[in-house]
């Protein structure tokens, strides 16, 4: 007997859901958010399973977007995933939605064995956004041995960049064709529309006799803004730089207390999250970036998009795909901050041709996104056409 999935896999409008943890301002969050938006905008019945129905992107979505929230309490992580899996049994129940799209590896890992045994099956799609290879060592050993036995759960996976894509072909084991790369719908008409929003940050006003840089990224370890702080402590004989900080995260009162000890307290913002990063990058002098690792960093393509300078370590996995290997932007060696103040000092000499810069971002638009995600739903949902359900 064909499945429900079978069955309206050739039909116009399909029934998508997504599930993840929560509405952060993490660069995953905004992406599944205009992903959702998106596909919801072609006809598509779009879902999205949330743990935590809240946060700063939560803005983003529009009315056509249903949400589920799971409404769990507070508590261990053990305790926590088996009140997800539960849920989801529950509410995925059979015929409901055509796929299921779990974004983040622990939400693919409780998606998967939420959807075991299910009849029919629903197909599941597994959305990698970042290095995986680079996160296991904050994992458990057991849970880095795992990763290529909850790939066999996952009918396809898809990685936003290429890099992550090989990454994670290498380190779960995946079959040929099994991981696909999809970029990111980075760009689109809400993007325009909050880049030509004004700032209105004090710093970033005409006339101005001070170069500004700007860093937008949870404060988070992967995100090493330290390394930033201390590249702006050795700008300080090169000319008056000063430093906004978008966002927030675990790490501020660490990155604080730094800025105080190294005396760059009047020197530094920390402006918090908003929700227009581009319209600060359009107007500074540098959009920096200085992760240990990433998957697709948001923050390149947009600065890209608006014409801005951009320095980034050379990190695994996205900037030397988004900048081409140099050629959009200045390249550097990861945790060094001499490299990485040398590069803003670089990138302030260079004139670039910002009509190509616009160009590159281009290809990173919700169109092109919504567009290849649908194309690896259609073969997905072929592709399990009359298989037989997970026993």
């Amino acid at each position: 007997m064909r499945t429900t999935a079978a069955r309206r896999m050739a039909m116009d409008n399909l029934r998508i859901c997504f599930f993840f943890h929560r509405f952060d301002g993490g660069g995953a969050e905004k992406m599944t958010v205009l992903l959702a938006n998106g596909l919801a905008r072609l006809g598509h019945e779009v879902t999205i399973l949330i743990r935590h129905d809240k946060g700063p992107v939560r803005r983003l979505l529009e009315p056509a977007v249903q949400v589920l929230d799971m409404a769990l309490p507070e508590r261990g992580k053990l305790r926590k995933n088996a009140g997800n899996l539960r849920w989801l049994r529950r509410v995925l129940r059979p015929g409901r939605f055509d796929v299921l799209l779990s974004v983040t590896a622990e939400m693919s890992q409780v998606a998967a064995l939420a959807t075991y045994g299910l009849r029919p099956r629903i197909p599941l799609i597994s959305v990698v956004h970042s290095t995986l290879s680079q996160e296991v060592h904050s994992f458990q050993r057991i849970r880095e041995l795992l990763f290529p036995v909850f790939n066999r759960r996952y009918d396809r996976v898809i990685a936003v960049s290429d890099a992550v894509r090989e990454d994670y072909t290498t380190l779960c084991g995946a079959p040929p064709g099994q991981a696909v790369t999809v970029y990111n719908p980075v760009i689109g008409e809400s993007f325009w529309k909050q880049a030509e929003t004004p700032c209105g940050h004090p710093w970033l006003v005409k006339g101005r006799d001070f170069q500004v840089i700007v860093l937008a990224g949870r404060f988070c370890a992967a995100k090493n803004h330290a390394l930033m702080l201390e590249a702006l402590r050795l700008l300080e004989g090169h000319g008056d730089f000063r430093l906004v900080l978008l966002g927030d995260g675990e790490l501020r009162g660490e990155l604080e207390a730094q800025a105080k000890q190294a005396g760059l307290e009047g020197k530094i913002d920390f402006a918090g999250f908003v929700p227009n990063p581009a319209a600060y990058f359009r107007e500074t002098d540098i959009v920096a970036l200085s992760s240990r690792f990433e998957g697709l960093p948001t923050v390149l393509i947009e600065a890209l998009a608006v014409g801005a300078k951009v320095v980034s370590t050379d990190c695994p996995s996205g900037p030397r795909e988004i900048l081409k290997g140099g050629a959009f932007g200045v390249l550097v060696q990861p945790g060094d901050p001499q490299a990485l103040a040398d590069g803003v000092l670089r990138a302030l000499q260079w004139e670039p041709d910002r009509e190509a810069l616009r160009r590159q971002a281009l290809n990173f638009t919700d169109a092109r996104a919504a567009e290849g995600y649908l194309r690896v739903i259609r073969e997905t949902l072929a592709q399990c056409a009359g298989r037989e359900p997970y026993a």
